[in-house]
C-alpha cells in the first residue's frame, strides 16, 4: 500500500476515513459560500454604488456563473470518473483564488464578468461533483445521510453574513476580497488532500467495511462462473454498476429530474444574489437585510440532513414533492413580508426546500443511475438546467431596475417553481442500483 494509503489508514482506524472527505466538502462549502455563493449579495450595494452599475448588470454576472457551469460541469465529471477528484480539486481552489484576486481589481464591467468566470470555474472543481461522485463510491446504505452532512457545511454560513457586512463597511469591498480570495485556496487545497475517489485501495468497502485487498485482487481476476457467494458479493462492492451516460440520457427519468430539479434551482438561485438587496428594498437595515440569511441557512440544516436520511428510508419522490411545496410557500411568504418575523417564516418554507434539494440532486442520480458514471451523470444533469438558473437572477435585477420592488418576480419564480410538481407524479419508483 502507498504511504498515502497508509496515512489515510491511519486515519481510518477509529472513524472511517469516509468522512474526512465528507468534512472536506463541508468546509470548502462553508468558506465558500462566506466568500461567493452568499457572500455576492452582500457585496451587490457597494459595488455597484462605487462602480455605477445597475442591479441588471451586477445580476448578469450570475448567469455567466451558471453557463459556465453548464459547460465545464460535465468535463469535471468525466475528469472525476477517470482520474479521482483530488487535483481538479486543488486545481479549482488556486483557480477561485485568482478569480476573486482579479475581481478585487476590476475597473470595467467586462473585468467584472471575466473574473467572475473564472471564480465560478473554480467553485465547479470545488464543490459538488468532485466530491459528490466520491462520496457515492465510499457510502452505500449510509449514502443518503452522508450526502445530507456532505452539503451541511453553508449551514453556520449564514450568521457570518452580518460579520462579512462589518468587514467590507471597515475595509472595503477590494481589501476584503483579497483577504478572502487567500482563505478560498487554504481551505480549498486542504480539503482537497483528504478527498479519494473509491475506498477499496485502501483496504474499506463502502460504510467502512474492511477488505482484504489481495483477496479482493484474487476474486476479481477469478471466472466469474467459479466464485463462491461471497466473493461475488466483494466483487459487486468493487466493481460500480448502473448506467453509461449514453443509456442514462435515453430514459426519460433523467430528463424529467433535470427539469423538475432545474425549476426548483431558480429561486435559490435568484436569491443567493438578491436577497440582501431585496430586504433592504422593503425598509430592512443592511444589517438586519444580512441577518435573513442567518435564519435561511440555519433552517436550511433541517432539509439538508433530513432530505438525506429520509431518502435512505422512503419512496424518493415523497421528498421531492415536499421540498417543491415548501419552496412555492416559502417564495409566497417573501412576496408578502412587511415585518422581520416574517423573514423568519419565509426562511422556515424556503430554507427547507432548498436543503432539501441539495443533497436530493446526486443522491437520485446514484440511485436512478447508479455510480458507474455518476460524476459525469451528475455533471451533465446539472448543466443542462442551466437556462432555469441563468434566467432567475437577471429577471429579479431587471424587475428591480425597471420598477423598484422585487415582488413581481418573487410572484413569477413560485409560479415556475411549481411546475416541477407534476413532473414529480412521472418518474418511477425509486431503486437504489
Amino acid at each position: 500500500m502507498s504511504l498515502d494509503g497508509k496515512i489515510l489508514k491511519i486515519f481510518g482506524k477509529k472513524i472511517f476515513p469516509g468522512w474526512y472527505i465528507v468534512v472536506g466538502h463541508m468546509a470548502v462549502h462553508f468558506y465558500m459560500s462566506i466568500a461567493f455563493i452568499y457572500g455576492m449579495g452582500a457585496f451587490m450595494k457597494p459595488i455597484t454604488l462605487s462602480m455605477g452599475w445597475t442591479r441588471t448588470q451586477f445580476s448578469i454576472a450570475a448567469g455567466l456563473q451558471r453557463i459556465e457551469g453548464s459547460i465545464a460541469t460535465p468535463f469535471i465529471g468525466f475528469i472525476v470518473d477517470r482520474y479521482g477528484p483530488r487535483l481538479i480539486i486543488i486545481f479549482g481552489s488556486i483557480v477561485a483564488c485568482i478569480g476573486i484576486l482579479l475581481l478585487s481589481r476590476i475597473q470595467l464591467l467586462s473585468q467584472f464578468y471575466a473574473a467572475y468566470i473564472v471564480i465560478a470555474l473554480g467553485m465547479s472543481c470545488m464543490i459538488g461533483v468532485p466530491f459528490t461522485a466520491a462520496v457515492a463510491n465510499w457510502f452505500n446504505r449510509l449514502r443518503g445521510r452522508a450526502m445530507g452532512v456532505l452539503f451541511s457545511g453553508p449551514i453556520i454560513a449564514g450568521p457570518f453574513m452580518p460579520i462579512l457586512i462589518l468587514i467590507i463597511e471597515l475595509f472595503g469591498w477590494r481589501q476584503t476580497l483579497v483577504i478572502l480570495a487567500f482563505g478560498a485556496a487554504i481551505v480549498g487545497i486542504i480539503a482537497g488532500l483528504f478527498a479519494r475517489h473509491t475506498p477499496e485501495p485502501y483496504g474499506y468497502l463502502p460504510d467502512g467495511d474492511e477488505l482484504d485487498i489481495n483477496d479482493a485482487n484474487i476474486v476479481l481476476s477469478a471466472d466469474p462462473a467459479s466464485l463462491s457467494a461471497s466473493e461475488k458479493s466483494v466483487t459487486n462492492n468493487i466493481i460500480r454498476t448502473g448506467l453509461s451516460v449514453r443509456e442514462a440520457l435515453r430514459t426519460k427519468t433523467f430528463w424529467i429530474l433535470t427539469i423538475a430539479l432545474g425549476l426548483h434551482s431558480m429561486g435559490p438561485s435568484a436569491m443567493f444574489l438578491h436577497q440582501i438587496p431585496y430586504f433592504e428594498s422593503i425598509g430592512f437595515t443592511s444589517s438586519q437585510a444580512a441577518s435573513t440569511f442567518a435564519s435561511f441557512t440555519l433552517l436550511s440544516g433541517i432539509g439538508r440532513l433530513s432530505a438525506g436520511w429520509l431518502l435512505d428510508f422512503i419512496d424518493r419522490r415523497i421528498v421531492l414533492i415536499v421540498l417543491i411545496i415548501s419552496g412555492v410557500l416559502g417564495l409566497l411568504i417573501l412576496a408578502y413580508v412587511t415585518e422581520y418575523w416574517h423573514s423568519v417564516l419565509y426562511a422556515f418554507f424556503f430554507g427547507i426546500s432548498f436543503g432539501m434539494g441539495i443533497p436530493s440532486r446526486p443522491l437520485l442520480c446514484s440511485v436512478y443511475f447508479g455510480t458507474r458514471s455518476f460524476g459525469a451523470i451528475a455533471g451533465l444533469m446539472q448543466s443542462l438546467s442551466v437556462v432555469a438558473g441563468v434566467a432567475a437572477p437577471v429577471i429579479m435585477g431587471w424587475q428591480y431596475d425597471s420598477s423598484g420592488s422585487y415582488k413581481s418576480a418573487v410572484l413569477l419564480l413560485a409560479v415556475l417553481t411549481s411546475l416541477g410538481l407534476p413532473l414529480v407524479f412521472l418518474l418511477p419508483k425509486s431503486r437504489r442500483q
